[in-house]
């Protein structure tokens, strides 16, 4: 007897007649992923895209380059742009916003606000080659990772990080 449980994943020569704007080869994501904007999302060669997983992209873009895995469970929000660079990896439930409401109180906020005062903070994520994002991580619009960055699990990324190594916390911090 199948098993009804598992859905199993998609493939490149399943994917390659949906309309991305850019498929690789070996690329997989889970028959239980929302997507939206697929002619906004670039996938490049050895990819996987686990169960739950959400990518938003009908406004702005996402690049994924080559080897990258995103675990299950994560929120990938593309208004302002996002860039995966080669090998890297996004552990479960890591949650990347280009696009935020300001939180400062200086404007008002929320789905349901008609003011046209709206402030949205929007910009660009770009994840570095050899990263590796742990589990439930949050990276917040305007911010770079350097290659071969570790970022440990339920850490707020909110500013550039410039040189490799090990960072952890909210906000992330480099360990010593």
């Amino acid at each position: 007897m199948k098993n009804i449980f598992d859905k199993g994943f998609y493939t490149d020569k399943n994917l390659s007649k949906i309309g991305f704007k850019k498929i690789g080869k070996n690329v997989k994501i889970s028959k239980s992923c929302l997507i939206v904007g697929v002619k906004n999302i670039s996938l490049g060669n050895n990819i996987r895209i686990d169960a739950f997983t959400s990518i938003i992209a009908k406004d702005g873009y996402l690049t994924l380059e080559n080897n990258i895995h995103i675990g299950g469970h994560g929120h990938i929000l593309c208004a302002g742009g996002i860039i995966i660079k080669n090998n890297s990896t996004l552990s479960q439930g890591v949650r990347l916003y280009s696009q935020s409401d300001d939180y400062s109180g200086k404007k008002p906020t929320g789905l349901f606000v008609k003011s046209k005062n709206l402030n949205y903070i929007k910009g660009k994520i770009l994840i570095g080659p050899h990263s590796i994002l742990g589990s439930g991580t949050i990276v917040l619009p305007n911010v770079t990772i350097s290659k071969k960055v570790s970022i440990g699990a339920l850490s707020l990324v909110n500013k550039d990080i410039k040189f490799p190594g090990v960072y952890s916390g909210i906000p992330v911090k480099k360990n010593k």
